[in-house]
């Protein structure tokens, strides 16, 4: 006997529920009982719609996920590039501030020599100066904000400094061999370091403080073995140390608190100096037996006038250079700079403009000036260098927390 239709239909619900119960063992993810048929319209149509839904839920999703993590890795490379740009400008500036140093010593040297009118020549450096950031200014490669008093009366004191370094700084190349002018110019990063100390800064390691004793132990030895010792010039040298420590101080903080950049700091330091130089020279008569002199010099040596211009233009650029390094970096690197630069210069000097006349004491001064320098110089590095990693530590640490 056939069976009815309504067990027939019966028979074939149950035939069709085993089969989707077989097929759903077989998949990856649990199939719930939404997903099997039901006699209710409205279960069907929710089954349907969670069907048509769940992939692109989940699509989405990866979707976002991808998004977010480009997005960290953007910010990622943004930061390490960042960083190696600064690092890269750093490096740069106080390569520069070294290399153009070393030879200006050279050259002011052998101008001095056939040329002494430090005055003069200082005033002719600031017309340069000028002449050079106006000309980067106007072919855009420098942005220069228009000349402000205000501006100006917070650049005084660094014009002043600066001003009196470089004339006791002149003075100093004139009478003393580069050798002893560079082993006196090393007591620089040591007025530096003195500086910060009386500034409320923090007192030096004992590291440090043994080497700033060999720096002025050799400053000490190479003063008794010079046989030309002349005390103007030491005192010119020393002077400049002291000016020059308190000038790159005010540099420091006038571009990192006020805002100044290494040119706008060149043009106003051109503008400023300029009137007291000249008045200086004028009253003094400098200025007609320098331009005599020139006249004679330009005659009588062909390579004068191209030295001269050679070292205005120097002058200029270590000027720039000497910002740049200082603002990029700190005061205490643009010294640091300047001792290991002054070390080359050292051993240059020994076979430059006649050499020197070597004793014991001269000798052994240098040696242990040098020494202290490069001592110190590691050390102020090895500290600045964890410094940074103990900051980089802290800031890694505290994204993690957060």
């Amino acid at each position: 006997m056939w069976p009815s239709t309504s067990s027939w239909s019966s028979l074939q619900e149950s035939f069709r529920c085993l089969q989707l119960m077989e097929a759903a063992k077989k998949l990856p993810l649990p199939i719930t009982m939404d997903l099997l048929p039901s006699s209710s319209p409205k279960g069907s149509q929710r089954s349907a719609q969670h069907f048509a839904d769940g992939p692109d839920v989940e699509r989405r999703r990866l979707v976002d996920v991808d998004e977010q993590q480009h997005q960290s890795n953007e910010e990622r490379f943004d930061h390490l590039r960042s960083l190696y740009s600064q690092h890269l400008m750093s490096a740069a500036s106080a390569a520069a501030y070294g290399v153009v140093g070393l030879l200006m010593g050279f050259v002011n040297k052998a101008v001095l020599m056939q040329w002494p009118y430090p005055n003069s020549f200082l005033t002719l450096q600031m017309v340069a100066s000028i002449l050079v950031v106006y000309a980067m200014k106007t072919w855009g490669l420098a942005n220069v904000q228009p000349f402000q008093l205000r501006a100006a009366k917070e650049l005084l004191p660094v014009v002043f400094f600066y001003n009196t370094n470089v004339a006791f700084a002149l003075a100093a190349v004139k009478s003393l061999s580069i050798p002893v002018y560079h082993v006196l110019k090393r007591l620089t990063p040591v007025m530096v370091l003195v500086a910060n100390i009386i500034l409320g800064g923090a007192l030096p390691s004992k590291e440090i403080t043994l080497s700033v004793m060999t720096i002025v132990s050799g400053c000490i030895m190479a003063g008794i073995g010079d046989l030309s010792f002349e005390w103007s010039g030491y005192s010119a040298a020393f002077i400049s140390c002291a000016l020059q420590s308190t000038y790159l101080l005010l540099v420091e903080r006038s571009g990192s608190e006020k805002g100044f950049n290494s040119m706008e700091l060149l043009l106003y330091n051109g503008l400023l100096s300029l009137p007291v130089l000249i008045g200086i020279i004028f009253a003094t008569g400098e200025v007609w037996n320098s331009a005599e002199r020139i006249i004679l010099e330009s005659k009588t040596s062909l390579i004068f006038l191209p030295l001269l211009a050679a070292s205005l233009m120097m002058g200029s650029l270590l000027n720039y250079c000497l910002f740049l390094c200082t603002l990029c970096n700190s005061a205490l690197t643009t010294t640091i700079v300047g001792t290991l630069r002054s070390v080359l210069g050292t051993v240059m000097g020994f076979f430059v403009f006649g050499g020197v006349k070597v004793t014991m004491f001269i000798l052994l001064g240098i040696t242990f000036n040098t020494v202290g320098g490069v001592w110190y110089t590691a050390i102020k590095f090895k500290e600045k260098h964890m410094k940074e990693r103990t900051v980089i530590t802290e800031q890694h640490n505290g994204s993690k927390a957060g």
